[in-house]
């Protein structure tokens, strides 16, 4: 038996989040505001309502999902697992640059091949292989995963699992998710698909 649902959710507000600017690894120890916790019990209210059969709660490496997951896993009486390979991407060259310029000058990023990647750091293809070598275990058991990550690795994997052109669903934005936000995803004979 295999997972057919999931929950891809981004970590509630951070100082960095509110600065903008792009830091990468050097973020992983940033803590949630008071208002990134409020949006994480909120998140916890939400993911509970759903009513996810038998929950498995995951967080990145990074301080500030593994307490963005732990009121849903206390609110769905589970522990958190930390999980590796779904943390945030490596900008490279651009870390220090602000969040403006993934719009501005998103065309400094877009490479051959369909492919968007930063300048010294990682590639969305590279970060998608990561989090869906991580998932891989995850979804091979029973139950819903509910794994919290990162806005830019979020919208990689997410690209992946929908199977969709990259540079054009970057660009769009509409992968992007809110702090705090989730999407839920089912498995079916197509494959992944977004729940409306």
């Amino acid at each position: 038996m295999t997972s057919s649902r999931l929950f891809l959710a981004r970590h509630g507000q951070t100082s960095g989040n509110v600065a903008g600017i792009l830091r990468g690894a050097d973020s992983r120890h940033d803590e949630l505001t008071a208002e990134g916790q409020a949006q994480a019990r909120a998140l916890a209210d939400k993911i509970a309502a759903l009513d996810p059969d038998s929950p498995r709660v995951y967080a990145s490496t990074y301080t500030r999902t593994q307490q963005t997951a732990a009121p849903i896993a206390q609110l769905l009486g589970v522990p958190v697992t930390v999980l590796d390979g779904i943390q945030e991407i490596d900008p490279g060259e651009w870390r220090g640059r602000p969040y403006s310029d993934l719009t501005t000058h998103f065309d400094e990023l877009i490479g051959p091949d369909d492919r968007v990647s930063f300048p010294g750091g990682e590639s969305q293809g590279e970060v998608a292989d990561r989090f869906e070598a991580a998932l891989h275990t995850v979804l091979a058991r029973p139950g819903t995963p509910i794994v919290v990550s990162h806005g830019g690795a979020l919208i990689s994997v997410l690209i992946r699992l929908l199977r969709l052109p990259v540079v054009e669903s970057w660009r769009s934005g509409r992968f992007a998710p809110e702090n705090a936000g989730v999407s839920e995803l089912c498995r079916t004979v197509h494959g992944w698909q977004i729940k409306k």
